[in-house]
């Protein structure tokens, strides 16, 4: 079951992706660094090599005495013009310095919702362990009082021979005929509702376990009732008393919900007006028509720029959005004691109510004993009085029947105090 159960394995893993929204909550708590990469290819620079007049050079020059060379009408190469590919590259850093405790709220937040994840797979397989349990203790009295109604059936079928003859003989009416008739027929009626109460445990089985085609034959187990007796045989209050302690499962969970909505209200009040974060940036940019130092003299080039800032950023107004988003996570945490409280009346109110059904159920067995006897004795008297040739068959067989039908009762308390009692044992876990 633990291996197989659909609800369990969907619980397994919302817990392994709660795991990595911690770890990535505890990343929010360093740098986020970014890089942006863009190649450019273009056939026709919009630059081309750049030439300047030699003359030009020399009447722009002051010469002493006014003496200057004379012009020559050649042309020099200042710039061999743009080349076809341009990249810019840039590496950003984002730290934060203060958030009013919103990371570590954050991070705090996460880890409880992990463990309710926890407690939400071990609260899923308690449940399941007592579910069943619950199934596998059913099929054993269902089974029990399948056996009694197949010994019944063997007196109601004895009893419908010996009421034709009888019939036949003039010894019985033909109204006790057809009464020996609808009780056997009504055996039959049962034993049929009771196959499929034991072939719809038998799905249950297959869906909580995941074994297919399971059938009675393959279960192995055993039933002891000094087992599931000693439960209510403990001290009742002592067992109150841990079913409401916080170590309960289900008041386990509701403290972690509770914690939950009181760090979100912790978390709610730091996005409050005027409460800044504070971050600090770094950036790092290149631009230039070869990838970062393979331009030539990129030394020279100043393509590079390095900066550093501090940034803050804060609301001023909202419309009051922010406060309200606080009342309500107030509110939340409120509702979370609420349920807590009902869920603690819920569970008493369920533990008194399994408690009084299993101690009401072991009277009901009692008193089926008495009846049990008195039906072996009655029987006795029959047996007796039909073999001095006083009485009739049919007599003994309504003894022997009605002996089956007090046992079959019996077995159904039973079976509704085990599963009070291990509803018992469930609450207190």
């Amino acid at each position: 079951m633990i291996a197989n159960n659909p609800e369990l394995m969907t619980l397994s893993e919302e817990y392994e992706r709660s795991k990595l929204d911690v770890k990535d909550a505890y990343a929010g708590l360093g740098p986020t660094i970014d890089l942006q990469v863009s190649g450019t290819y273009m056939p026709n620079p919009p630059i081309d090599t750049v030439y300047v007049n030699v003359d030009d050079i020399i009447n722009s020059i002051q010469w002493p005495g006014g003496v200057k060379p004379a012009g020559s009408g050649q042309y020099v190469k200042v710039f061999d013009g743009m080349e076809d590919t341009l990249y810019n590259f840039q590496l950003s850093l984002t730290q934060p310095i203060f958030t009013w405790g919103k990371l570590k709220n954050a991070i705090d937040l996460y880890k409880q919702v992990s463990e309710i994840k926890k407690t939400q797979i071990d609260s899923k397989q308690q449940q399941l362990e007592t579910e069943l349990r619950t199934r596998l203790v059913s099929l054993y009295y269902l089974n029990k009082i399948s056996q009694i109604i197949d010994e019944e059936k063997q007196y109601a079928k004895r009893l419908v021979e010996v009421s034709e003859n009888a019939e036949k003989s003039g010894m019985l009416l033909h109204q006790d005929v057809v009464d020996a008739r609808i009780q056997a027929k009504e055996l039959e009626i049962a034993q049929q509702d009771l196959q499929e109460q034991i072939t719809s445990q038998l799905l249950e089985l297959t869906h909580s376990t995941g074994i297919e085609d399971l059938t009675f034959e393959q279960l192995d187990f055993d039933v002891s009732d000094e087992e599931i007796i000693s439960v209510i045989q403990k001290d009742r209050r002592e067992m109150l008393e841990k079913a409401l302690s916080g170590e309960q499962i289900t008041i386990k969970l509701l403290t972690q919900l509770k914690e939950v909505s009181n760090i979100s209200t912790k978390i709610a009040k730091g996005f409050e007006n005027w409460k800044p974060d504070v971050a600090l940036q770094a950036s790092a940019t290149y631009g230039g028509s070869r990838v970062p130092f393979f331009e030539p003299n990129w030394q020279r080039k100043d393509d590079y720029s390095i900066n550093i800032s501090v940034g803050l950023k804060t609301t001023i107004w909202d419309g009051g959005k922010k406060l309200r988003d606080v009342s309500r996570k107030i509110s939340e945490s409120k509702t979370a004691d609420i349920n807590q409280l009902d869920a603690r009346s819920s569970i008493k109110k369920n533990f008194n109510e399994q408690w009084n059904t299993a101690e009401v159920c072991t009277m009901k067995m009692e008193y089926q004993d008495l009846k049990i006897e008195a039906c072996d004795s009655k029987i006795a008297q029959k047996e007796t009085v039909f073999k001095t040739g006083y009485g009739s068959e049919t007599d003994v067989l309504s003894a022997k029947i009605d002996r089956c039908n007090q046992q079959i009762e019996k077995e159904k308390h039973a079976l509704t105090r085990a599963a009070a009692c291990m509803t018992l044992d469930y609450l207190c876990k």
